[in-house]
């Protein structure tokens, strides 16, 4: 994926920590979209803070490094599969 690609927030959904633990929540819509609530691990929800037009995947990849002690590939690897599952899921979308 391109280092170099933005992504924003669906406006539709809803990040959330209830008792340490992160989750993405559908915010309108039918009730049936209750059942498409995530579960976000520390890393997930680092990420999804980031999703914010301002900050391009290579910045939220530096800052994986800095923040999770992980080598550069990984923090790479996690990201664009995170990126890709919440793009598949209409979860995020890329800014033009």
């Amino acid at each position: 994926m391109n280092l170099g690609r933005r992504f924003r927030r669906n406006e539709r959904i809803a990040g959330r920590s209830i008792a340490g633990e992160s989750f993405l929540i559908p915010v309108c819509g039918e009730p049936a979209d209750l059942e498409n609530i995530f579960v976000m691990n520390p890393l997930a929800d680092f990420i999804w803070q980031r999703l914010d037009e301002q900050h391009t995947l290579e910045m939220i990849v530096t800052e994986i490094v800095e923040n999770f002690a992980v080598e550069r590939a990984q923090a790479s690897a996690d990201a664009n599969e995170l990126v890709g599952r919440l793009l598949a899921n209409h979860l995020i979308e890329e800014v033009a």
